[in-house]
């Protein structure tokens, strides 16, 4: 079913061999944004393809938008085995934000049932914006855990924690440790290392105990 030059047309070839049956819809010179338009005005839509075989969607932007006011409304699943992965790729992109993921009215949560990992090869924040408003970082699994802050640089400030407008609460129900070269608080340098029986801390009135 088509025109003429079969330019455009709908074509069913079917075959006794399963490699050759082919359903088609071709449009070769339209333009238009819907130059092919599939609708169902009162009905859903039902992609479906064997296991083994792709569902490809290639095009300009591809948009995908909900029309329904439901949980799940666009729903990205995969649940045939322990080897299955759903990735999200830009190749070429170099902006900012060339993965960008807005909620803009509400929340956004990642869960996972194993571990999860956030890398980057440049600068990177998270910053929580709103007046009042807290950043948690929390384990709370119990028994031997440990909250890391790492840092491999090699400056005086190599980890930098700096209340710019308010204090600095540090709690704890067991010892607290502090272990450095030397030791800097409101300008008096402490000794790294234990002196012998009997001494005491003085200052050399330049700051150095």
């Amino acid at each position: 079913l088509g025109n003429a030059v079969l330019d455009a047309y709908f074509k069913v070839a079917a075959s006794g061999t399963a490699g050759n049956e082919d359903v088609r819809i071709v449009n070769t010179n339209g333009t238009d944004e819907a130059a092919i338009a599939i609708t169902s005005t009162a009905g859903g839509v039902d992609v479906d393809a064997a296991a083994a075989k792709d569902v490809n969607i290639a095009g300009g932007q591809v948009a995908l938008v909900s029309k329904d006011n439901a949980a799940s409304a666009i729903s990205l699943t995969a649940n045939q085995g322990t080897s299955e992965t759903i990735v999200i790729t830009t190749t070429q992109g170099t902006s900012s934000s060339a993965v960008d993921i807005n909620a803009n009215a509400g929340g956004v949560a990642i869960d996972a049932g194993a571990a999860v990992s956030i890398d980057a090869s440049d600068d990177a924040n998270f910053t929580v914006t709103g007046s009042g408003k807290d950043l948690d970082l929390v384990v709370a699994g119990g028994g031997a855990q440990e909250l890391k802050i790492e840092s491999a640089g090699t400056g005086s400030n190599a980890v930098n924690i700096d209340a710019i407008a308010g204090g600095v609460d540090v709690d704890a129900s067991g010892v607290i440790t502090i272990d450095g070269s030397s030791v800097s608080i409101e300008g008096l340098t402490y000794p790294g290392t234990d002196g012998t029986n009997g001494q005491f801390l003085t200052t050399n009135g330049s700051g150095t105990l």
